[in-house]
């Protein structure tokens, strides 16, 4: 069994699609969240041949999309469709027996062996009213390749954009940069190809947006904090800091490229910034769509001691590559399975409410 998935050159790349970023080699932070739970569960999600892709959730779909509009809005149309119904050609003709009713009322005969046959005939009439298979025919060959949004999502969509676009936090944290940037670095201290994509790069700060629910009704800050620590977002900070100002050193000493258009001004200000910010939009996901923009930071003073989540983050960064940098040593690309020793239960190993 050998890796099949693409070697992308060392380099930071910009509109690169999403599915071929995701398909390339390299240790991501997702790809180190999976490592965390086992490197079984990376191997599999990674390197196993046989790998199905789960379809996508309802939240994930719209999650993306939201995502897409507030990022891409100038090329959003150009992946995305609302889907048609039957009410939006008044009159439409949809089942066999409108069909037939139809052809009944005008003289024309309405037996038939197969469908086509009777939208063929109603086809040849000037001036017949829609058909639904004639206009879904002529919609699929306009909406090719896009995804489609039933109307209710798209509508959801635009209010959430409109509310983002009437926040002047999120509007400043949102402009002046890049988005979609995927990076492609080599860590000299491990030797790992990392690689990240980045929702939006600024020359001075590096901008991730993300979709939350509180479906349990905790306090909104409440509700993105608990995600930050359950989603590992904190983890996701502090590679992302990592693989940008890796890319950026490489990018000065010459030995990456950018792949892609971007501004002089922007190039400019992205090589000579070596302390970016970064920091988490959040936008609720269904109405009201609540928003909430957290910063995450090494040290809360200058000179100050590093913070707790981020000393953690760097540790387990650093602990995860070492795990995969071992595992491609041990088991190439055979399954990453370890021998399943027995172990003795401790109370350590039990959540500490029972306790209580």
């Amino acid at each position: 069994m050998r890796d099949t998935r693409p070697v992308y050159e060392p380099g930071i790349y910009i509109g690169m699609p999403e599915d071929e970023y995701h398909a390339a080699a390299g240790l991501s932070c997702s790809g180190m969240k999976q490592l965390s739970v086992s490197p079984l569960n990376y191997w599999h999600q990674n390197l196993n041949p046989e790998f199905v892709q789960p379809e996508e959730t309802y939240p994930q779909r719209i999650g993306k999309a939201l995502h897409a509009r507030l990022l891409e809005g100038d090329t959003f149309a150009d992946r995305y469709a609302a889907a048609a119904t039957p009410d939006d050609f008044p009159g439409c003709l949809v089942t066999v027996d409108d069909m037939k009713a139809w052809l009944a009322e005008n003289g024309l005969p309405v037996s038939a062996k197969r469908k086509q046959e009777l939208i063929d005939r109603i086809a040849a009439v000037e001036g017949h009213p829609p058909v639904w298979d004639l206009e879904l025919w002529g919609l699929a060959e306009v909406n090719a390749g896009k995804v489609l949004l039933k109307k209710p999502e798209m509508a959801l969509l635009e209010k959430a954009a409109r509310v983002v676009a009437a926040d002047p936090f999120a509007t400043a944290a949102l402009s002046g940069g890049v988005a979609e940037v995927s990076f492609f670095v080599n860590d000299p201290e491990s030797g790992v190809l990392l690689k990240a994509r980045m929702d939006y790069v600024k020359p001075n700060a590096t901008i991730d947006l993300k979709t939350f629910s509180n479906s349990r009704g905790k306090p909104t800050d409440k509700a993105v904090f608990d995600a930050i620590f359950y989603e590992s977002y904190y983890l996701q900070c502090v590679v992302y800091q990592r693989i940008r100002e890796l890319g950026r050193q490489q990018l000065v000493a010459g030995e990456i490229a950018v792949h892609g258009a971007v501004s002089e001004e922007w190039l400019k200000g992205f090589t000579a910034e070596d302390s970016p910010g970064f920091g988490f939009v959040f936008v609720e996901s269904d109405e009201p769509f609540d928003m909430r923009i957290t910063q995450l930071v090494r040290s809360e003073a200058p000179g100050a001691g590093a913070n707790v989540y981020w000393s953690a983050a760097e540790m387990k960064m650093t602990d995860l590559t070492q795990i995969y940098v071992e595992c491609v040593e041990k088991y190439g690309n055979d399954p990453w399975r370890e021998p399943c020793r027995p172990r003795v239960l401790a109370d350590t190993d039990m959540p500490q409410l029972m306790f209580a």
